[in-house]
């Protein structure tokens, strides 16, 4: 008898309603802690999209992120330079994040605070060098000049997002792939026996 761990799938209609709740909630990190200079939540909203649900959602959740809040920014009007370059960066965050986990598996694999940490600040201080690649386009200022005037908000923004996505990530993570499995994930495949037991799915096969 061998036992075989299988991929589960999550329908269309279940997609398209969690980019839309993980876009809301990304946005809503964003918008609500606006008053803190470069203290946001969005980045780990879009990280743990991709860790659980996988890259492709993720992307898709970075892209509606970036344009709503680009577009409708409390920190003044629609720049396209620096808005090509944040969706780049944060296409960088899900890309780590769909690497880093198992998409549409109820498995939880299982990254512990001090490399989320680690993974954390370098995601961040890419993101940050990046759009300083779009604040000096649009300003015609020299990159290292744009990265020197925002080297303090870069500092707040890379510790600050590394202890959110160390504290946040291994509480949120096992809860979506655990407690709400069955409203999210479903089975390819009816005609074979499955069974849940904690952090895994798997089917036996009888041959």
């Amino acid at each position: 008898m061998e036992v075989k761990r299988r991929k589960l799938t999550i329908s269309p209609s279940r997609k398209v309603a969690i980019v839309a709740n993980m876009t809301a909630l990304a946005l809503v990190g964003n918008y609500s802690l606006v008053g803190i200079p470069n203290v946001e939540l969005g980045t780990v909203v879009l990280f743990i999209t991709a860790l659980v649900f996988g890259t492709s959602m993720g992307v898709w959740c970075a892209l509606l992120t970036s344009i709503i809040f680009a577009t409708i920014n409390p920190w003044g009007p629609f720049i396209p330079q620096i808005w090509i370059t944040q969706l780049i960066g944060w296409l960088f965050v899900v890309t780590t994040g769909g690497l880093l986990g198992k998409g549409n598996q109820v498995h939880y694999r299982s990254v512990g605070p001090t490399e989320l940490l680690f993974i954390g600040a370098f995601m961040t201080a890419v993101y940050d060098l990046v759009t300083n690649i779009g604040f000096s386009l649009a300003f015609n200022v020299p990159y290292i000049v744009a990265v020197v005037l925002g080297l303090p908000f870069m500092i707040v923004h890379v510790v600050s997002n590394a202890i959110i996505i160390a504290l946040v990530v291994p509480i949120v993570e096992p809860i979506l792939r655990q407690n709400f499995a069955s409203m999210i994930w479903e089975s390819p495949c009816t005609d074979l026996e499955t069974h849940t037991e904690g952090k895994d799915v798997q089917y036996q096969d009888m041959r």
